[in-house]
């Protein structure tokens, strides 16, 4: 609830009212994927007095209004929030190691043609929109954002994305990664890093055939064995061998070879191996550099919690279904990147909410806290001074008392009930302890 009550400040800031539905649509989206209410239209069927109330009102709402004020949002005045409201705090005057990607929202539209890009679990182009995120792997938070059609890339968005970290974040240093996406335009990182004496890059290459034959013809001698993870738990470990050599990008001269690691991934048996190389700047050890690229996948992961605890899929589309012309759309992509970064913010505050519960429950996803914490039921009081909130008895609950005695401290008090204070409360279990 504070942090909501803080992006609603800063939505107020920055965002037009003219339907007088703000306060109530922005907390509407957040607390539905607090919940987990999948799609707007299940806002018709909620009778919950509580979740009324986080709404920001004594009724719940309806998905008319919500819905008509996520279509009139502007993307100058959502990238003011998003820009408001990104953690930059967590990157200054860090040495932060940050991860950039795309995550792909397929749209089965055949109505308008909007542009098309590669769905990896569709294996196969089709239309889509896209989200450029900024993983910080040191902290686990998403930190900036980004939507465009479907029909661009990483190498469009690599540059300005750093761009901002750098100037917005003000890291000590950055080393930031990129999967080959950003590798099919290698000038601009680089030229980028060259600007920048506190940047370093490393990018997965694409593995262009006359340059995978190059690698290849690397000698033996130059690669050193290092046992790697295996494939699950228990399995045993795989051989990856890994190799240093330079590169000479196109239109560049041999002075400007970048730093290339080799990683050949031996595969047993009659299948040929895998070859993973990669174009750093940085002056770390091969392993190191591995290391620190692997660490990608935890952004992967953000990914899939997104889709299937926040319903990342499910965002509103970025073109503008008014247009005159179907077959050329208006791009409107204020919906698209509001709502894309409100499931950022959620999934950043519920992992800090994991924290503050204490170790057991760091790293938790979302679906399980909401299980244990979130969709509880509990009765509401209201007194002319406060609103009380007594939960029922669950196992469990006694890892909420220092966030509960935390947030009655700070007297947070709401607005649209008259600035009534919030006060929560947990029911005695009764339990006898144990022992003589």
């Amino acid at each position: 609830m504070p942090t909501a009550l803080d992006w609603l400040a800063t939505a107020e800031a920055c965002l037009h009212d003219n339907y007088g539905c703000l306060r109530q649509g922005l907390l509407t989206s957040v607390f539905a994927l607090v919940i987990g209410l999948e799609r707007i239209f299940h806002l018709d069927d909620m009778a919950d007095a509580g979740f009324a109330r986080l709404c920001g009102g004594r009724r719940c709402p309806s998905r008319h209004p919500i819905g008509g004020w996520r279509r009139h949002l502007t993307w100058y005045e959502v990238e003011a929030f998003c820009r408001r409201t990104c953690p930059w705090h967590l990157l200054r005057n860090q040495h932060s190691l940050m991860s950039f990607d795309e995550h792909t929202i397929p749209r089965w539209t055949k109505k308008y043609r909007i542009g098309k890009g590669y769905v990896t679990t569709r294996n196969k182009y089709m239309r889509c929109e896209k989200l450029f995120t900024g993983y910080d792997l040191e902290s686990g938070r998403f930190v900036t954002v980004r939507a465009t059609p479907g029909d661009w890339g990483l190498q469009d968005l690599a540059v300005p994305l750093v761009a901002q970290v750098l100037a917005c974040g003000r890291p000590r240093s950055l080393h930031a990664l990129f999967d080959a996406g950003a590798g099919k335009s290698d000038a601009g990182v680089w030229d980028l890093a060259d600007q920048h004496h506190r940047l370093e890059v490393t990018l997965r290459a694409c593995r262009y055939p006359h340059r995978l034959g190059a690698w290849k013809q690397l000698a033996s001698g130059r690669f050193v064995s290092l046992p790697g993870p295996g494939g699950c738990v228990a399995a045993p470990p795989k051989e990856v061998r890994l190799a240093e050599t330079a590169t000479v990008l196109k239109d560049e001269s041999l002075e400007q070879a970048v730093r290339t690691i080799v990683c050949r991934e031996v595969r047993p048996g009659p299948k040929q191996d895998r070859w993973h190389p990669l174009f750093t700047t940085t002056a770390a050890e091969p392993l190191d550099v591995l290391t620190m690229f692997r660490g990608r996948q935890y952004q992967e992961q953000a990914y899939r919690v997104g889709v299937h605890d926040l319903f990342l899929d499910a965002v509103p589309c970025g073109y503008d279904q008014e247009s005159p012309d179907r077959t050329r759309p208006r791009i409107h992509r204020g919906p698209l990147q509001m709502f894309g970064w409100l499931v950022a913010l959620v999934y950043n505050a519920v992992a800090d909410l994991g924290e503050a519960l204490g170790a057991g429950y760091t790293g938790e996803h979302v679906r399980t806290l909401r299980r244990q914490f979130f969709n509880r039921p509990g009765q509401l009081y209201e007194t002319p001074e406060a609103l009380i909130v007594y939960l029922d008895p669950f196992p469990g609950q006694a890892a909420l008392v220092p966030v509960i005695d935390a947030l009655n401290a700070k007297q947070h008090r709401l607005p649209w009930l008259e600035n009534r204070r919030v006060v929560m409360s947990l029911t005695p279990t009764g339990h006898a302890r144990a022992g003589p």
